[in-house]
């Protein structure tokens, strides 16, 4: 693919996708280390991008995931199903993400709604999604067939916008929000934090 990048038969690494950022990381083999500084799905294949030196093919390795900023990514992304939910609930099922971006210090969710949001919505907003926080309500994936989803939970799955292929990975946060998404995700919403 190109001199610093690294294609593995297997990798605990997230590659970039659905608003969430790449993990980073090292990877260690003969008696060295290089940096992971970005992570591409290229179709099927997972490639990493590295600063420093290169394995040869065949070569045995390790990987070492950058914890710190994958449970800040896991946070930030569980936390933006979680804004989702209580958005519903206090605009109208009619809201629709329109897009999200989450990162190590913040996230960003945007949604479709017919006016600008008053204060007090933007409070109620909050207030409702801490108080799912609080609940610790489990975040639970699985892969189901489409039709068997859809037939399940309707369009809403598709937030985050279409998802390709016969069967997709649904991430169901309690009884709060359930949605098609292939990201990261903590295992109960009280791992979250506090949501501002």
């Amino acid at each position: 693919v190109g001199d610093n990048h690294v294609v593995l038969d297997q990798t605990a690494f997230y590659p970039e996708g659905g608003g969430q950022p790449a993990d980073h990381g090292f990877l260690k083999f003969g008696g060295t280390q290089t940096e992971v500084v970005d992570v591409q799905k290229i179709g099927n294949v997972i490639v990493h991008v590295v600063k420093g030196w290169v394995p040869k093919e065949g070569e045995r390795l390790s990987g070492t995931i950058d914890w710190k900023r994958r449970i800040s990514l896991m946070r930030h992304h569980s936390a933006t199903h979680v804004l989702m939910g209580a958005a519903r609930r206090v605009l109208g099922q009619h809201v629709w993400q329109a897009g999200a971006q989450k990162d190590v210090e913040a996230s960003r969710l945007d949604i479709s709604h017919f006016e600008r949001l008053k204060t007090e919505e933007i409070h109620k907003i909050e207030e409702l999604a801490n108080e799912a926080v609080m609940r610790t309500l489990p975040v639970e994936t699985s892969v189901k067939p489409r039709t068997e989803a859809e037939r399940q939970y309707g369009f809403r799955l598709y937030q985050g916008g279409a998802v390709p292929g016969k069967e997709i990975r649904v991430v169901k946060t309690g009884d709060w929000e359930v949605q098609a998404c292939g990201g990261t995700h903590v295992k109960n919403t009280g791992e979250i934090g506090l949501i501002k």
